[in-house]
């Protein structure tokens, strides 16, 4: 089948280029508040950091069709010692812009992966009461919806064309809450270089296998026409 590709390069809070109700789907792993190895300093403050959010979230309703999924891949974020709670402020965000909380899905990383701190090691220096700090392996995934899906709206033939391969929904525990990474190369220890690190941190974001999976979860087959994609805004 033949597809037509388009990248639009803009501001996400502003989306003039597109019409309103225009968008079939929106897969989206935005910056990181001020996270240390990729975006140390990058909002002025945390207020700043939300005020893109929410701008980001009305613009993303306007453009999303009725009943389409917006996703939302982030996680809390550790700045600084002080722990600031991006999840529940984004989840406010976006229901306040009008979508409706869906689901939630936890994305599990490799027991080797580390990124922002080895926060456990404090406790393994002062074994005591009060000196626990857990290291983060866990990525959200939200699932907002616009309104509710209309399934009359989807032709048998499209239906057909979008059938979702049972097996393959089974057997890699897609119908769970928790979606364990696994085409991780490599292994960092104690030893490891910045470089090797570098690079792993790098094939833990947000992955393509991540991404295909909600696209087959949330996005029909077109035979005629073309389905219109937000991703990595």
């Amino acid at each position: 089948m033949n597809t037509k590709h388009k990248i639009i390069f803009g501001n996400c809070m502003e989306m003039g280029d597109l019409d309103e109700c225009s968008i079939q789907l929106i897969v989206t792993s935005p910056p990181y508040y001020n996270a240390p190895f990729d975006y140390d300093g990058l909002f002025a403050s945390y207020e700043q950091y939300l005020g893109v959010l929410r701008k980001f979230a009305i613009e993303a309703y306007r453009v999303l069709a009725e009943g389409r999924i917006f996703v939302l891949n982030i996680d809390d974020m550790l700045v600084n010692g002080l722990k600031y709670p991006i999840v529940a402020d984004a989840t406010k965000i976006f229901q306040d812009a009008g979508f409706r909380y869906r689901d939630r899905i936890i994305w599990k990383k490799p027991d080797g992966y580390l990124r922002i701190s080895k926060r456990s090691g404090v406790i393994l220096q002062n074994p005591f009461p009060m000196y626990y700090y857990p290291d983060n392996l866990l990525e959200s995934i939200i699932i907002f919806q616009k309104g509710k899906f209309d399934y009359r709206s989807i032709s048998k033939e499209i239906r057909e064309l979008s059938k979702i391969d049972k097996n393959e929904f089974q057997n890699n525990n897609w119908h769970k809450t928790l979606w364990e990474m696994t085409n991780v190369l490599g292994k960092i220890t104690s030893k490891s270089s910045a470089r090797e690190i570098k690079e792993f941190n790098s094939a833990c974001d947000f992955s393509k296998s991540n991404q295909e999976i909600i696209e087959k979860l949330f996005q029909e087959a077109k035979a005629n026409n073309f389905e219109v994609i937000i991703e990595g805004v």
